[in-house]
């Protein structure tokens, strides 16, 4: 089985002009990481740069992530059965893994809402807009919100049990015609009996019109403010060169796959946060 979906050029193998956008992205979104998206647009020559120096301004104002965060709070998720510290001490979850469970729902709550205001703000240039010429976003200071912790090591898919990843075919979606495991569900993947539960619980939220309701709103939001954004953009410097209708059309599907998977990691996390306790 794929451990992703998408070819990308991993953190630590970056450098030069990729490697200082990388660290950008890493502190506008207030996360310690660099998400698939943006990994995967740096395998393509040139298209990272592009498409950096397109949103860098509406990033580093703060007004895309801000404007993000903020639709995607009202999201408004259904809550989930409170996990508390009985449940979770049987589910084998002791006082450090539980720092390490909220960290890590935590980081996909906070990094999502940001990747797909980033989708909104490319997607116009991938269905032939031309390059935006707003005024920018002048030169006010925006500090970013602490970043958070790291997330542990994320498992290999074929270093689980054979029980651990029969019980999470249950939360797979279908990526070009293949099963993937969104990486918020495989992270859990560390705490077996934990990442059972969420496989017995999750799956029927999925169908649940208050559940899909909220992940609508969510990336609607989301959407609707990278879309309004759009406009302010000021031209990118003519010295970076945008993609190539071929190159265009595979940005466009990355961006519509990560948007689907993004809507189940905003509300799910949300959720996860109100229903663990902050100790044990």
């Amino acid at each position: 089985m794929s451990q992703t979906y998408l070819p990308e050029l991993r953190e630590a193998d970056a450098t030069g002009a990729v490697a200082d956008i990388y660290a950008e992205i890493r502190a506008c979104s207030g996360v310690p990481y660099v998400s698939t998206l943006q990994r995967f647009l740096a395998t393509l020559p040139g298209v990272l740069e592009f498409g950096w120096s397109v949103v860098r301004p509406v990033m580093l104002s703060g007004a895309a992530p801000e404007a993000a965060w903020q639709a995607a709070a009202a999201a408004d998720p259904p809550p989930l059965p409170p996990l508390t510290p009985p449940v979770l001490r049987l589910l084998g979850v002791g006082a450090d893994d539980l720092q390490a469970i909220r960290t890590i729902a935590a980081n996909f709550a906070r990094v999502s809402p940001v990747n797909v205001v980033t989708g909104a703000l490319l997607e116009p240039l991938t269905e032939g807009a031309a390059p935006p010429s707003g005024p920018g976003f002048g030169a006010a200071a925006w500090t970013p919100p602490a970043m958070l912790a790291d997330m542990p090591p994320l498992p290999a898919m074929d270093g689980l049990s054979d029980d651990l990843r029969a019980a999470l075919q249950t939360l797979m979606v279908p990526i070009g015609g293949q099963p993937f495991l969104p990486a918020l569900y495989r992270q859990f993947a560390a705490w077996p009996a934990f990442a059972a539960y969420l496989a017995a619980i999750i799956p029927p939220r999925r169908q649940d019109a208050s559940v899909i309701a909220a992940e609508k709103r969510a990336i609607d939001g989301i959407v609707a403010a990278g879309q309004a954004l759009y406009g302010q953009l000021p031209p990118p410097p003519a010295s970076v060169q945008p993609p190539d209708p071929a190159t265009a059309a595979l940005i466009k599907e990355a961006i519509g796959r990560y948007r689907n998977t993004s809507a189940d990691m905003i509300c799910t996390g949300q959720a996860l946060l109100k229903a663990l306790p902050e100790t044990l």
